[in-house]
């Protein structure tokens, strides 16, 4: 035999889904993912005159490929990046080290990632940002 109206049974036919306490679909918005090419560009003007190796991408963005990162943008934005062999530490092998060649690179990649940005709308580089990588390049920055 079945007690109506006890709360037991009352929350456990309700629907949570259509709670007056959860928002509607239409007002939660989905939550959008920082691009991995978006990550590790940002990644790469940080760095600085030092640089970064493929490793670094892997350690610091969590993305394999960090080659491929950088050529990408040689070939999309047709700038050069100095390639400095380094030794592993254990001295089996090497892995490449990159730089950007000048100052002028570096703002079209800052171009590029605020560009991407606003089309796929995620957060680019603020004022600040853009402020705070330029002071990593000298003016007279020229790595060749």
């Amino acid at each position: 035999m079945e007690k109506k109206n006890r709360p037991v049974q009352q929350a456990a036919n309700s629907d949570y889904r259509t709670s007056d306490v959860m928002p509607t679909a239409s007002a939660v918005q989905p939550f959008k993912r920082t691009p991995k090419k978006h990550r590790a560009r940002v990644y790469m003007l940080r760095t600085g005159v030092e640089g970064w190796t493929e490793n670094d991408i892997l350690r610091y963005c969590r993305l394999s490929s960090g080659r491929n990162y950088a050529t990408e943008l040689i070939r999309l934005l047709d700038i050069d990046l100095e390639r400095i062999r380094e030794r592993n530490p254990d001295g089996i092998g090497a892995h490449l080290r990159y730089r950007f060649v000048s100052r002028d690179d570096v703002l079209k990649v800052i171009q590029l990632v605020n560009h991407n940005a606003a089309i796929n709308e995620h957060r680019g580089l603020s004022q600040q940002d853009i402020a705070e990588i330029l002071n990593l390049y000298p003016d007279a920055f020229n790595a060749a």
